[in-house]
């Protein structure tokens, strides 16, 4: 990554530039330094001219910086505690995706808009994104994106009520998934198998899911989750002992990455396991910090939770 720093530095050429930061934001994402991807989005979509650079999507990734960009930044400030500001950039790469008229450029930006809803926990609208692209995928995809598109569907079933028809959906692109080798995001779809396996109260496969996911080397996106999901699935499998262990977990690496989103659930996950502990005040003493940081989202899932826990913990 340093090498193409260089080469656009000495070349002073900005389309260079900007495939250094497009590099960057995503090694720096995976990584979980999401602060410092952001920094490489802003820099790079500052280089960005779309009648100058419209053409990397034909020579660079397959895909177009600008909309990549901007899909990247939706996922990640949902993440960092700026969902209606990721809302907005999604329909952003959306609109520049349907403007470029390439489809590779297109289907990423459907399929990254199923991946924020999916975060967001918005089942009916990961539904609504993934029955546009999963054609297009079968038609123009790869297999990684029609795995991926495939496991997210799944998700989305099952949280819908549709337990096992979702969870068979979630084992199809699972295992076509596997069968591409991809390791890219590895920790973001394991962990979102074992969400699903979670809902649907398969403990046993969701547990072996999400410890496959913690030893993914190197790849720390969603790790705040990864611990949260452990947890929860312990708690439900009557496992009690790591419970709490595990949502301190989730708590340390969602402080560590500024990933507010997470950290919130991860305080809602450990302020239920206390109030049922019998130490209420605690669970508020815990909740009520991280709940206040937020500005903008309250129409959430995560937020409404959060509230409405926060309201008993007070009564």
């Amino acid at each position: 990554m340093d090498q193409l720093f260089d080469i656009a530095h000495t070349t002073n050429e900005n389309a260079l530039a900007l495939q250094a930061h497009h590099a960057a934001w995503h090694t720096f994402w995976v990584m979980g330094s999401l602060a410092e991807a952001r920094q490489h989005i802003a820099s790079g979509l500052s280089f960005y001219r779309r009648e100058a650079h419209g053409e990397q999507a034909f020579q660079y990734g397959g895909h177009d910086p600008s909309v990549c960009g901007r899909a990247s930044e939706a996922l990640i400030a949902t993440a960092m505690g700026y969902p209606a500001h990721g809302a907005k950039q999604m329909e952003e790469a959306l609109r520049a995706a349907h403007e470029l008229d390439h489809m590779p450029t297109r289907i990423q930006a459907l399929w990254c808009a199923a991946e924020l809803y999916q975060i967001l926990r918005e089942p009916r609208k990961v539904e609504e994104f993934t029955n546009v692209v999963l054609p297009l995928l079968a038609d123009h995809g790869s297999a990684v994106g029609l795995s991926n598109a495939t496991m997210l569907r799944g998700w989305a079933q099952v949280l819908r009520g549709q337990a096992e028809e979702g969870i068979s959906r979630m084992r199809e692109g699972l295992a076509a998934w596997r069968a591409t080798g991809s390791k890219f995001q590895a920790t973001y779809r394991l962990a979102r198998a074992a969400d699903a396996h979670l809902f649907a109260g398969e403990t046993d496969v969701g547990l072996q899911l999400i410890d496959e996911a913690i030893h993914q080397s190197g790849d720390n996106w969603l790790l705040p989750d990864v611990h949260r999901v452990r947890g929860e699935l312990l708690l439900l499998s009557g496992q009690n002992n790591d419970v709490e262990e595990c949502f301190g977990r989730a708590l340390k690496a969602a402080q560590a990455q500024r990933a507010r989103l997470l950290e919130l659930r991860a305080a809602m996950s450990m302020a239920r396991l206390w109030r049922s502990q019998g130490k209420p005040q605690q669970a508020r003493e815990l909740l009520a910090p991280v709940y206040g940081w937020f500005t903008e989202g309250f129409d959430t899932l995560d937020l409404k939770e959060a509230k409405a826990l926060l309201d008993e913990l007070h009564a």
